[in-house]
This record gives structure tokens, sequence and C-alpha cells, in this order.
């Protein structure tokens, strides 16, 4: 049987602070195109390992692949760079902008203009704006949010 492309694999992960194991021997693989969660109790470990995966810490031992190549020891910034991301649980947006907006805000990373481009809004820094655009379209699209795109965000109920 052929195996899997995998988008990351997490194999044999450990990670002990002092003489306390936060996680030990620790697999799993997620595939391209899956959408993939990770449950259990306080304590078991989550944190742990959305923190190994962007770097934050460096396992104690076991590897960390993403497409295929090692990112165990990259530094977050590395990692941020492939396009891994994490988020964290309170809620951090921009109450006085709409949700688009607070999307289009993220997108920043990948925009690669300088600030004469910006500030004379030459060719490639539109072409860089229509694709931040497009990128944060994907996003409301997929998360069937059409509804809310101009809705300031401070009038949303928390669910959404």
């Amino acid at each position: 049987m052929a195996e899997l492309n995998h988008l990351l694999k997490f194999q044999n992960v450990s990670l002990s602070f002092g003489g306390v194991n936060a996680l030990k021997d620790v697999s799993f693989n997620i595939t391209k195109d899956t959408i993939t969660s990770i449950i259990g109790p306080n304590g078991a470990g989550k944190t742990s390992i959305f923190n190994c995966i962007s770097g934050i810490y460096s396992p104690t031992k076991g590897d960390i692949y993403f497409e295929n190549s090692d990112i165990t020891n990259m530094r977050p910034d590395k990692i941020a760079e492939l396009g891994i991301a994490r988020t964290f649980q309170n809620i951090e947006l921009f109450e006085n902008l709409s949700v688009l907006d607070n999307i289009l805000a993220g997108v920043h990373r990948r925009l690669n203009y300088g600030l004469l481009s910006g500030l004379f809004y030459s060719k490639k820094a539109k072409n860089q704006e229509l694709f931040a655009r497009k990128i944060a379209e994907d996003i409301i699209d997929f998360l069937e949010i059409e509804e809310f795109r101009y809705s300031y965000v401070m009038s949303l109920p928390y669910g959404v």
C-alpha cells in the first residue's frame, strides 16, 4: 500500500520540562485537504503539540515534518514563512474593523512590496493587494461567513 501524501508528520515526539513529561512518544499524520482536531482534557499536551509544531518549543526527542521538510528545530519565524501559524484561545480582533479588514490584517506576512511601492501604489503593490484580497475572500468563503464580510467585529455574536 502506498504511503499517503502527508502535509504534517509528528513522529515519536517527546517534550520534557525538568522531570515533567508534557509529551511522550506522540505520533500522528495529517494529510492534505483534511481538517484535523486535537482534543483532550486540560493538561493532556494539546498546547505543547501546537507549540512544538510552531517552533515555540523544541521537542526533547522525535521529529516534525511539514511537506516532507524537517521543521523540528526550525525557528518560529521560519516556520511562519512556510505558512504555519497558530492562534490562541483568547480572541484578539480589531473591533472597529470589518471581518474582511481583520482577515486582511493577517495576510500582510505574504505581501512583498516596500514602503515607496505602497506609498505610490505601484503596479506591484496593487497586484499584491489584489492577491491579499483573494486570500481573504477565500477564507470568508471557506468559513461560510459571507453575510458578515462587511460587519464590524464589535457587532458580531461571540460565536461568529
